[in-house]
């Protein structure tokens, strides 16, 4: 019995180390064979459509002695899809006064005052709507098309707007700068607040345009922007009045126009941030001045006296700014 079931063990083993030769030798040739390769295309990475949208706004009036009341609003928003950017953004300001003029009642004593007459005078109404469009050709460079219109009263003009094309050139981008440049044409008409008496024509300017723009990032919190623009009028306008001789016709680099803006932004909370903002405007030959806000019904200037509003203009503003994207 004992050399029966030696026998038996013997048989098992020599059973099992068969199985074990004939896989292994099975298995020897296919791990010999080129291993098969499966490779797959990268995805195209796909970045996501930003979108930028932002309202602003700001408040000031007095009672009393002093009756003044001023007010600015603002919004803008954005969308860049690929190399596809559309931004839209408004304006709005308005502000008026309460002033005294004197009445002289008296014919015998003409510079006597008798009474106090309050007028509402308006010292700001202005408003603007831009759009532009940008298509990206790469990361660094662009072409532009921008199509605006404006108004402002106090400075004379009714109405202005037109449309811009050109280049534009990141320059340079860091961690700390954004800096752009372009170069384009830039198509304007002008339309003047009418005067009792006199035909103001409107006027059309063909200018070249020059602008630089950088964005310094201060903190994680703040940050700084600068800007000028420049219009360097091309065509002689014919029907324009020369602030110098105050006759028709300017010529050609003699209505210059500059705008140069500075701001500083910083966030308070998430969404809120507050900025104080500085722009000058350059004008090199300005609008007719219209007849003041509150002189008598039908007043108008000596056909020998034609007032010009200022070459310069200047606007600082501190207003609160919620970004809604």
């Amino acid at each position: 019995m004992k050399n029966l079931n030696a026998r038996a063990g013997a048989i098992g083993i020599s059973f099992q180390l068969g199985l074990l030769s004939l896989a292994m030798s099975v298995a020897h040739p296919a791990a010999a064979q080129t291993t098969p390769k499966y490779e797959f295309a990268k995805p195209q990475e796909v970045k996501a459509v930003e979108w930028k949208a932002q309202a602003k706004g700001g408040v000031l009036q007095t009672t009393g002695n002093s009756q003044t009341t001023n007010g600015s609003v603002g919004a803008s928003a954005s969308r860049r899809d690929g190399g596809n950017k559309l931004a839209l953004e408004g304006a709005l300001a308005y502000g008026k006064s309460t002033v005294f003029a004197p009445v002289f009642g008296d014919a015998l004593n003409p510079t006597q005052i008798t009474a106090l007459d309050q007028r509402s005078v308006q010292t700001t109404n202005s408003w603007m709507t831009r759009g532009r469009y940008d298509r990206f050709f790469t990361e660094n460079n662009a072409g532009y098309v921008v199509a605006q219109a404006a108004a402002d009263k106090i400075a004379g003009k009714s109405f202005f707007g037109g449309g811009q094309i050109g280049y534009s050139r990141q320059v340079l981008k860091n961690d700390v700068h954004l800096l752009l440049a372009e170069l384009g044409y830039d198509f304007s008409t002008e339309s003047y607040v009418s005067q009792p008496g006199k035909m103001l024509d409107a006027v059309r300017v063909h200018s070249a345009r020059a602008f630089v723009g950088d964005t310094l990032k201060v903190t994680p919190l703040t940050g700084i922007s600068a800007s000028v623009e420049a219009l360097f009028n091309l065509n002689k306008e014919d029907k324009a009045i020369n602030v110098s001789t105050k006759l028709p016709g300017v010529d050609p680099f003699k209505d210059t126009r500059v705008i140069g803006k500075l701001a500083l932004t910083t966030t308070l909370l998430k969404s809120l941030s507050m900025s104080l903002g500085f722009t000058l405007r350059y004008d090199q030959n300005p609008a007719p001045r219209p007849v003041p806000s509150g002189a008598p019904a039908g007043s108008a200037y000596a056909p020998t006296f034609q007032p010009f509003a200022d070459t310069v203009d200047t606007l600082t503003e501190a207003t609160l700014v919620y970004t809604f994207l």
